[in-house]
């Protein structure tokens, strides 16, 4: 993909951070965007160039409508065209259906399900009038097949992404456009590494109660997901459209937490 302009939203840390560059490596032409911590996305952005490749950070709040469309325009602006979306911002709320309030609900669906539907459109707005197609991937999780106690916005929302997407796909096949998702498991971040790396005993059972649920027994690291979008957006994945792939280490195949000696539980 040498030369391909990516844009890539929220990529100043974790998953976002890790597509960034795994996509620059590529030899992809890559913007970051980040809402509030200009400092990781400088850092992603120096990274990048440092390693003889070209970025740049722009900042917007990918789920209100204008600030998505300076995005894609700030893209366009700096590169001349986008041949690659991916749409990885995203917020978690940990609170039951029941106690949530609506602020926090509409902040999960606003950033997770309409940043991606902002970016969606007004990136493929630019694709279909360019007429030389383009890739749009979008970053989903194993959670929006999977309910999970106390996520119930951030599931909603992934599942959501998931139909999103494979309807975009149909739309946009006429055009030579690929519409696809990369639903992830559980992956290292800044958010979790304190967790994984604690030592005390609730932490601990913690994460082997997350490691037993996954059956290749590890947790998955940014770059892995990154490298599933290099290949969604490469040549290679040319008539693959309205897909999910997941990057999960088996946790969607197996269904059901194992228990000591292998197998199901009923």
């Amino acid at each position: 993909m040498a030369n391909k302009v990516a844009v890539v939203s929220g990529a100043g840390r974790g998953i976002g951070k890790g597509i960034a560059l795994i996509l620059a490596s590529e030899g992809a032409r890559v913007v970051v965007n980040y809402v509030k911590d200009q400092a990781a996305a400088d850092q992603v952005v120096l990274t990048i160039r440092d390693a003889g490749g070209d970025a740049m950070a722009v900042q917007a709040d990918v789920g209100i409508c204008e600030d998505a469309e300076r995005l894609i325009k700030a893209a366009i602006d700096h590169f001349g065209r986008i041949d690659i979306l991916v749409n990885n911002a995203g917020i978690v709320s940990r609170k039951p259906i029941l106690e949530i309030s609506l602020e926090e609900w509409d902040r999960v669906v606003r950033t997770n399900f309409y940043g991606c539907f902002h970016c969606s459109r007004h990136a493929g707005r630019h694709m279909v009038s360019r007429g030389t197609g383009g890739k749009i991937i979008s970053i989903s999780s194993i959670h929006g097949r999977v309910a999970k106690a106390n996520l119930g916005p951030y599931c909603s929302t992934k599942a959501a992404i998931d139909m999103f997407s494979k309807q975009l796909a149909v739309e946009l096949a006429p055009h030579g456009i690929t519409v696809n998702v990369v639903a992830a498991g559980t992956i290292t971040t800044d958010i979790n590494i304190p967790l994984y790396k604690s030592s005390r005993p609730e932490d601990r059972q913690l994460k082997e109660a997350v490691l037993k649920r996954i059956p290749m027994g590890r947790i998955g690291e940014p770059e892995e997901v990154g490298r599933a979008v290099a290949f969604l957006s490469s040549d290679a994945a040319s008539y693959i459209t309205g897909a999910v792939l997941y990057v999960d280490g088996g946790y969607v195949a197996e269904g059901t937490p194992r228990i000591s000696g292998g197998g199901g539980v009923p």
